[in-house]
């Protein structure tokens, strides 16, 4: 016969009473002892004590005196003083109340020094005593969250309107947010720095560093204690010791740079735009520097030429680059007495080169000059004195003697043509001496004004002819309002400066109207400048296009040297889309060329002044 023995069986959970400083901890050591989901377990408050250190003594129970004497901040910054709760709870198993259930989301921030609670507009709120019941609620809350309770509290007022509310509405309408508490936050420690502002990175390596006045260039920030602080649980929050720090003396030019103390930094700004540089141990900053070379040791100039700097590199040997291959120089003013190399990009209000540039060198300048150009270069106001393939891009150009070049310019000048040569124009081309065959002379608006489309100027008409139409019909319905009741205006006017006078109150309904008048004018006069700008806009445009279309027809390409054999005489028109071409026969002598059109568009000689070359 066997023997078998009987199992205890588990008992089901009812309820536990237990003091705890972590209720979180006890509801799931109760869940996993009687096999139960978390979410199952609620729990009383039935009472709790505080407890605080002072620092140098052991924890003590806190009465109201003795909490009060600990809450003040010389106590809560303090690294030695701590406080904690004790709770006594009963732990049961969560039953739904059809009277009450708050629903809703806790917030708090990262420092655990802030912490509220949106309660949801579908909570349910049926309850007598409606303060007590949420604000004890909201402690459960506070608990399940590490929060300390009746400690940096911020409840009471938000719980009092909420009850006000509540009492007038059978129901919340919209969410309600109700702050729980406050701690103190911590303020960071400053650690002392200095700060170069003039240079974009740390490590940087460049030459010429181009500052613009008032810039703040250099700052040092002077190290400052913080504060540690203490969040809504009663942890405290420790800041960063600072360490000892220097203040450097840092000597600078009281001419150029400003130096400025306040209590947390010593600023040192800019008096004029430049470029900052340190000279016999002291920082200036000057508008003028000479140099040999611009190359990888230097470094890349960049964003001088919005702080009015000018550069001479002077490098001069025919087989070294003044600016090396693949740099950057960005200056107003540059000077540079040797090569420009491969890839190297140049952008100045002002410039002269009297070397030669690469053919894959890049250059932008308002007006400039180039001994041998062979790379590209965009300008407004240009002279080159040997193009050999270089391309040109500008507004007005000179070239003393060109070969093989692709220049696109409203005007130019050549003072020799030798061969191979490109030019498109879309005013004039003078040239003053030919020796050189199968070269394009082209007066063609198209390719000079390459970022103007024709078809995009007209859509920008049609929509600017439709904003004047709208803004002219507004215009005018205002102005017969204004006319309307402009004598009455002008009489409520005369009363209301009669009654100012006299210390007299003028009627609501005066002033009223006279307010609405003065907006009246007031939108009549924006009405006129916004016309007026767009008739302004309109005229512009017109102009552009009557340039595009028409100028072809004023334009002339001139020569006071007789013709070659073998260079083509180019017009290129807009619309009709059409190029009327003639080529050079070498006995044309001394003429110039335009188009004409009469029958048909044909090109026509025209005589040429002796003076055009001076």
């Amino acid at each position: 016969m066997g023997i078998f023995f009987k199992k205890d069986k588990k008992k089901d959970f009812e309820s536990k009473v237990l003091l705890t400083e972590n209720v979180n901890e006890e509801l799931l050591k109760i869940a996993k002892e009687y096999n139960l989901p978390i979410s199952s377990l609620d729990f009383k408050l039935l009472s709790y004590k505080t407890y605080v250190k002072f620092p140098g003594e052991d924890f003590i129970e806190a009465d109201k005196e003795t909490l009060n004497k600990f809450l003040i901040e010389e106590n809560l910054i303090n690294e030695e003083a701590e406080i904690k709760q004790i709770y006594e709870i009963e732990v049961i198993k969560y039953k739904p109340n059809l009277r009450f259930e708050l629903l809703g989301e806790m917030k708090v921030n990262d420092l655990f020094t802030y912490a509220e609670y949106i309660v949801s507009k579908n909570s349910v709120i049926k309850v007598n005593n409606i303060y007590d019941t949420i604000k004890y609620e909201l402690n459960k809350k506070k608990i399940r969250n590490s929060l300390l309770i009746e400690i940096f509290d911020l409840m009471d007022e938000d719980i009092k309107k909420l009850q006000s509310l509540l009492l007038i509405e059978e129901k919340l309408n919209n969410d309600f947010k109700i702050k729980l508490c406050k701690g103190i936050d911590p303020i960071p420690s400053v650690r002392g720095k200095v700060i170069y502002h003039f240079k974009k990175t740390k490590d940087e390596k460049r030459l010429i560093f181009p500052v613009k006045k008032d810039d703040v260039v250099i700052e040092i920030i002077l190290p400052k204690e913080g504060k540690n602080g203490r969040d809504c649980r009663g942890k405290i929050i420790k800041v960063e010791k600072i360490t000892n720090f220097a203040i450097p003396e840092i000597l600078f030019d009281e001419k150029t740079i400003e130096k400025k103390v306040t209590d947390e930094k010593v600023m040192f700004i800019a008096k004029r735009d430049g470029y900052i540089t340190k000279e016999d141990g002291k920082f200036i900053i000057k508008d003028e520097m000479e140099i040999r070379q611009i190359n990888l040791k230097t470094g890349n100039v960049k964003d001088a030429d919005k702080s009015d700097v000018k550069l001479h590199v002077k490098e001069k040997d025919a087989l070294k680059e003044a600016i090396m291959d693949n740099m950057i120089v960005e200056t107003t003013e540059l000077y540079v007495k040797g090569n420009v190399g491969n890839k190297a990009k140049v952008k100045s209000k002002k410039l002269k080169i009297e070397g030669q540039t690469h053919k894959n060198s890049k250059i932008i300048t308002d007006e400039g000059f180039i001994n041998v150009h062979k790379g590209e270069v965009k300008a407004k106001k240009l002279k080159i004195n040997r193009l050999e393939g270089g391309r040109v891009r500008a507004d007005e150009i000179e070239i003393d003697l060109a070969l093989g070049g692709i220049v696109y310019a409203k005007k130019i000048k050549i003072n020799n043509l030798l061969s191979h040569n490109k030019f498109f124009a879309s005013e004039k081309i003078i040239i003053c001496q030919q020796k050189g065959e199968e070269n394009l002379l082209a007066i063609s608006p198209k390719r000079v004004l390459k970022d103007i489309d024709p078809e995009k100027l007209e859509k920008e008409l049609k929509e600017i002819n439709q904003y004047i139409n709208i803004k002219t019909r507004e215009f005018n319905k205002l102005k017969e309002i204004y006319l309307s009741v402009k004598d009455t205006m002008n009489e409520y006017k005369s009363i209301y400066l009669d009654n100012k006078k006299h210390n007299k109150k003028t009627s609501g309904v005066i002033l009223k109207k006279l307010k609405e008048f003065k907006e009246l004018l007031d939108k009549l006069e924006n009405y006129k400048t916004e016309i007026k700008l767009l008739n302004k806009e309109k005229e512009n445009i017109l102009a552009t296009l009557e340039y595009l279309q028409s100028g072809i027809y004023t334009a002339k390409i001139l020569s006071n040297d007789s013709w070659r054999p073998f260079n083509r005489i180019l017009f290129e028109l807009i619309e009709p889309p059409v190029k009327i071409v003639y080529d050079t026969k070498g006995n044309e002598g001394k003429c110039g060329f335009k188009l004409k059109d009469e029958d048909n568009l044909k090109i026509v000689k025209i005589k040429v002044n002796d003076d055009i070359c001076n």
